[in-house]
């Protein structure tokens, strides 16, 4: 049963649950309504405020529509951030709870998991949100951001850390002196698990290689994936139309912010070449070598640890 979503704080709890940070707000009017020469949607004295979440949420959503009713476009980041009065994405809190979509001109596919929250930022434009059952990684959520963007033809850019899309309980002044009003509603469904959205979201073909990047064969010894696979938690095959692909348990999930378990895989191309790929903020940078070292150190260890429990059975009483 749909519920619907009459003011901002409604759709911010929605998206942000239980989390803690700052909440970004966005305002600005649209500049033709001074300048009649402006560009579309160019906006005129915008303003940015930061406030403390969950605390300030309810003086927010009143500040919104307060600036709505100024005849101002009003929008929120669709993530919280670590420190106020900083959009960069490098300045958002690590996790999320929420996926997003601006779907623009396009349209989010029926076969795809149904959302749980919609907005409509026009008559014929909307905003999509998918709840999530636990946090996981902002960059884990912004990757399949940006495959569901292409997947329904929606903006792109709008998938990404620093992104603000429009507050339901406003107003869309952007062909005044029509005004839409911003309405949303919460769809009943969810939420979901972040790998059943996962696996549900089409992958995008891996990209042909730009010129200045090396495109010579892999000449180095021929490795098997399978006895690296039997040292981590594999949670599924992905397609990859240059080799195999798998979804696997980090090895250092437990760096991960609250233990989040996606966003890491392993593979191997055609080529012979074996590779490792986290998505996580304390990951950056840990390559293939990193991966094996990781994992030979701790055969290693669980060996000695073998050993050590045979020594101790066999040891007469």
């Amino acid at each position: 049963m749909y519920q619907q979503l009459a003011r901002p704080e409604q759709l911010f709890g929605h998206v942000f649950a239980d989390s803690e940070g700052f909440l970004v707000t966005f305002t600005g009017q649209q500049a033709r309504l001074r300048r009649p020469n402006a560009r579309p949607n160019e906006l005129d004295d915008t303003r940015q405020c930061s406030w403390s979440y969950p605390e300030e949420a309810q003086q927010a959503g009143e500040y919104l529509i307060s600036q709505a009713q100024e005849e101002r476009d009003a929008y929120f980041g669709v993530h919280l951030f670590r420190e106020p009065g900083n959009r960069r994405a490098k300045n958002a809190v690590p996790t999320v709870q929420a996926l997003w979509l601006d779907e623009d001109e396009g349209t989010y596919p029926g076969i795809g998991p149904e959302p749980t929250a919609v907005v409509y930022s026009s008559v014929k434009r909307r905003h999509l949100y998918w709840k999530l059952t636990h946090p996981v990684s902002i960059e884990w959520a912004v990757e399949l951001n940006r495959g569901v963007a292409r997947w329904a033809g929606g903006d792109i850019g709008k998938a990404g850390a620093a992104s603000v899309l429009r507050a339901a309980g406003t107003g869309n002044y952007k062909r005044h002196p029509q005004v839409d009003l911003v309405a949303g509603q919460l769809t009943g469904s969810g939420p979901w698990e972040p790998e059943v959205l996962d696996q549900a979201i089409p992958m995008e073909p891996a990209p042909t290689p730009r010129r200045s990047e090396r495109t010579e064969p892999y000449t180095g010894p021929e490795l098997e994936l399978a006895p690296y696979l039997e040292t981590v938690e594999v949670l599924g095959e992905v397609p990859d139309t240059h080799g195999v692909k798998f979804r696997i348990v980090c090895p250092w999930v437990r760096e991960h912010s609250h233990g989040d378990r996606s966003g890491t895989r392993l593979g191997k191309r055609s080529s012979g070449a074996l590779w490792f790929h986290c998505d996580h903020e304390h990951c950056i940078g840990r390559s293939w070598r990193d991966f094996r070292r990781e994992v030979k150190r701790r055969a290693r260890g669980r060996a000695r640890a073998e050993r050590g429990s045979r020594i101790i059975r066999t040891e007469p009483s």
